[in-house]
């Protein structure tokens, strides 16, 4: 018997629509599938510990907003494809922030699609349309990790109000050609994962090579530049990539010297990018930007700067499926903030390791336990933390810097 198990991340109503929508409800009522739909434990509740390892894997950078998996009973709870959905207005800081959402899925080579509205330029409050630089960056995703993805428009016929579904009035219209695609996309994943079928193959069917072109219409006009962005040209002025000598340079005037340990491939790369999360000093003091920063990163994830380091890696710097096989070096400039602003995350996830436990009654729950002698304790980390310490070469405090061996 197939099993689905529908994983959503606040995001019921948008499982339900996919679960009606797809193949996955027709196959239920012929009787060769079930299907429950589950909510997705937080990182650090203690049942994010016994879900299936490949999921855990696939959180590992954030939440999509729906993630289906499969159970044939046979091998491992594994996961087939991810959602991500939003109805917000298509602004370069939006999507930038949730960019990593997919990343993971990438990663382990589960396809997903994003549906999102691309144009709402006669919006009252926040006109704007999605720009080129996104299809781009899901592009590189996709070429870099062979793995496919579909970017699909929530529609809006007057450019103004997304249109909505009859069934469900908060999501959209199911029989829009945009959906109609995704959906087809989604059912030849199923089908895949009922066959046995490598998610490579899929590349090769003309479906997805159809929508691959669909997305790359939009992604090479024009490719995007490092002066594009203001997060990069905060400190890449001419917006180019800065050499080694010039990195040393910059890292001299705020008083950092570079360790005499730095791995070679590091020193040796030619290219060099700086993130900067905040860019408008206006007015502000130091410890008024360390203070802003720090509330970000506190109460709203480091939104909207958490997604966006990620999103330069791959449009600027990625050649492979590892941060290692990179030409330019990814330099996230946080000297705004000391490193206790930073380590203090880790030190909480140390202090609850249940690692620390020598008598096995005070061991909470035995999945947790196991997850931390097998894994390690990134994975419940603050995403801050995670996503930045998988994407950086270099961090760049107030008082000095780390780097990753």
């Amino acid at each position: 018997m197939n099993h689905f198990i529908i994983f959503h991340h606040k995001a019921r109503r948008f499982a339900e629509y996919v679960e009606h929508y797809s193949k996955i409800e027709e196959m239920s009522r012929r009787g060769s599938a079930t299907c429950e739909i589950r909510n997705l434990p937080d990182n650090n509740n203690v049942c994010f510990a016994e879900l299936p390892d490949a999921l855990r894997r696939l959180l590992f950078f954030a939440k999509p907003d729906v993630v289906i998996c499969y159970d044939n009973e046979v091998r491992p709870v594994f996961p087939i494809f991810a959602f991500e959905v939003t109805n917000h207005v298509p602004a370069r800081d939006h999507w930038l922030q949730r960019f990593n959402n997919l990343v993971g899925c990438a990663q382990i080579g589960v396809p997903g699609a994003y549906v999102l509205p691309f144009d709402l330029s006669n919006h009252p409050s926040f006109p704007s349309k999605l720009d080129s630089a996104f299809f781009y960056a899901y592009d590189r995703v996709m070429e870099i990790h062979q793995t496919p993805f579909y970017i699909a428009e929530w529609e809006s016929d007057d450019k103004k109000i997304l249109n909505i579904d009859s069934a469900f009035s908060d999501l959209p219209e199911h029989d829009s050609q945009p959906i109609v695609k995704t959906m087809s996309f989604l059912n030849k994943a199923l089908d895949a994962a009922i066959n046995g079928t490598p998610v490579s193959l899929l590349l090769q069917e003309r479906l997805i090579v159809n929508l691959r072109d669909d997305m790359r219409r939009r992604a090479y006009s024009p490719i995007p530049q490092i002066s594009d962005f203001a997060r990069l040209t905060k400190n890449m002025v001419n917006g180019d990539f800065l050499s080694w000598g010039d990195i040393v340079n910059w890292l001299k005037r705020k008083g950092i010297s570079i360790p005499n340990n730095i791995p070679e491939r590091i020193v040796k790369r030619t290219r060099n990018l700086i993130f900067t999360p905040i860019v408008d000093e206006r007015g502000k003091t130091a410890e008024q930007l360390r203070a802003s920063l720090n509330k970000r990163i506190k109460e709203k994830g480091a939104d909207p700067y958490l997604g966006q380091p990620l999103a330069f890696d791959y449009m600027f710097c990625r050649l492979g499926a590892t941060p290692y096989e990179r030409d330019a070096n990814m330099i996230i400039d946080l000297s705004m903030l000391s490193f206790e602003d930073f380590s203090c995350y880790h030190s909480k996830v140390w202090r609850g390791c249940p690692l620390q436990n020598s008598d096995l009654k005070q061991i909470r729950n035995i999945p947790e336990y196991t997850m931390y002698l097998t894994e390690g304790c990134a994975q419940v980390m603050k995403n801050f933390l995670r996503v930045y310490s998988f994407t950086a070469d270099l961090i760049i405090f107030k008082e000095g810097l780390v780097y990753f061996a």
